[in-house]
């Protein structure tokens, strides 16, 4: 009973709080059915303005915009002529309502994207360009922002009037390295509007117009002999024409070479042969005697060192024997290729060099130096007119042993012979046998005015001009004159200090 008393007091209490609340947040309705059918056809309210506490709000204000601007107003640009140009409009905060204009000095060349100038193409962010740009191309730019009349400055010099293209890429003043066997066109173009005459030179010497047609320079199976300086001018007439230059290295296989192919030693002695080589990149270089590398030992010492702008390699073979004779290779290699010269050593006499000679009228005087240990026995003189077909000889079978030092003995011989173009060769024999002929020497008897009617006189056939011998064995020598020429045959052998 208790209980059941207790939860209706609380419904109860409960009611009236309902009550209560319900009429404190109810709106007042009029009892009159016609206000509240006018009530119910009004449109909504949305706000009483005498309602205090209602909050207005106020109308949207569009953001500001920041007005466009250049962070640079002035720009420089450098070209060359036949470069493509892109002139730019670095406008910041470009909108829509913005239009470019673009100027040559004070000429319109284009509305926005649309050309009006046939030099210049417009591009969608409102730069321009200009293609194959040409001396006249250079001048001021500016673009113009419109409506602000804000611009910015652009100045366009085209400097070179000379370019040096190598394979259609412009390499004006600058260097290019090659490799030996590569082909290469080297162009000389001139941008001027006065004609202009090419001219090539290479090292400071003038190339010949053959080699240098239309200014272009055809490099086929390049060596190192194409290596250098290029220069191209455009001679124009002007005491300032236009000119550049190209330096061209040359990757190549070595070049080996020596002056003493054959090398006379002698028994327990010393010999030195040597070989100077050149080579881009650098090379390796050594000895090999019957196929075998020669490796620094108590028989051989080498020695690498720099003589007359060339690498060269020496190698020393010590107390020779006569398993010491015969063929050596000086071998050079390097990443493009290999080389090799042959050296012989024997106890033969070393192939004789020209010196010098001497010519007074129709007489001459001609030297060579020839190196040898052993004392030379004979030595053997040919000489040939131009335009026959036979060689003339002259020999010594005895000759007398002179004082030697280093080995080197000079020959001299002496001969009247009628003008024209001579050649002559030499060659000696020592106790072991004998040398190489030298090389060919040529040389030049002028004819004498006063006499050339004399010597055009009963003069016999060019094979008969000269033929002087001498003997074999212990036969003396003889000499033999013929019409027109006298042969002084003064042959001596002596040794030069």
């Amino acid at each position: 009973m208790i209980k059941m008393r207790d939860t209706t007091c609380l419904w109860l209490i409960c009611l009236l709080i309902g009550q209560f609340y319900a009429q404190s947040q109810a709106s007042p309705v009029e009892s009159d059915n016609g206000n509240q059918e006018e009530y119910q056809d009004d449109d909504y309210d949305y706000g009483d303005e005498d309602d205090a506490g209602t909050d207005t709000v106020p109308p949207v204000e569009p953001a500001s915009i920041d007005p466009p601007y250049f962070e640079q107003e002035f720009v420089s640009l450098r070209a060359k002529p036949g470069d493509n140009v892109v002139i730019n409009c670095d406008v910041r905060n470009f909108q829509l309502s913005n239009a470019v204009m673009w100027y040559k000095n004070q000429t319109i060349i284009a509305n926005g994207q649309i050309a009006i100038s046939n030099r210049v193409e417009g591009m969608k962010n409102n730069s321009i360009l200009i293609k194959n740009v040409t001396p006249e191309d250079a001048d001021e730019y500016y673009c113009l922002v419109l409506p602000e009349q804000i611009r910015q400055h652009t100045s366009l010099m085209v400097g070179a009037r000379l370019s040096i293209l190598c394979d259609g890429l412009d390499i004006t003043d600058r260097s290019q390295t090659f490799k030996q066997g590569d082909h290469h066109k080297l162009e000389c173009r001139t941008y001027m509007a006065t004609s202009t005459n090419i001219k090539w030179s290479l090292n400071g010497h003038r190339l010949e117009s053959s080699d240098t047609e239309n200014g272009v320079i055809i490099l086929d199976n390049i060596d190192e002999s194409n290596v250098g300086v290029y220069q191209c001018l455009g001679d124009d007439g002007s005491r300032d024409p236009p000119h550049g230059m190209v330096t061209i290295d040359v990757h190549y296989s070595p070049k080996v070479s020596t002056h003493r192919h054959h090398v006379n030693a002698i028994e327990g002695g010393h010999a030195e042969l040597y070989c100077n080589y050149r080579a881009n990149p650098i090379a390796l270089s050594f000895f090999i005697k019957d196929a075998q590398t020669l490796q620094i030992s108590e028989k051989y010492s080498i020695k690498n060192s720099f003589h007359e702008g060339h690498n060269r390699t020496t190698l020393l073979v010590k107390n020779i024997e006569a398993s010491d004779l015969g063929e050596y290779l000086c071998h050079a290699e390097n990443a493009i290729g290999s080389n090799e010269v042959k050296i012989q050593l024997s106890y033969n006499p070393e192939t004789p060099q020209f010196e010098d000679m001497t010519i007074d009228g129709n007489k001459v005087t001609l030297h060579w130096l020839v190196r040898s240990l052993q004392p030379l026995s004979e030595a053997m003189l040919d000489y040939q007119l131009t335009g026959s077909y036979t060689w003339s000889t002259v020999t010594v079978l005895k000759t007398q042993h002179h004082n030697q030092t280093g080995g080197i003995w000079k020959i001299t011989h002496q001969m009247e012979l009628k003008p024209g173009l001579w050649h002559a060769h030499v060659k000696t024999k020592n106790t072991h046998g004998w040398s190489n002929f030298s090389p060919d020497h040529e040389f030049q008897i002028k004819s004498d005015d006063a006499d050339s009617s004399i010597d055009d006189v009963d003069m016999p056939p060019p094979d008969d001009l000269v033929r002087a011998g001498f003997g074999v064995g212990n036969v003396a020598p003889t000499l033999v004159q013929l019409p027109g020429i006298t042969l002084l045959s003064v042959l001596l052998l002596r040794l030069q200090l």
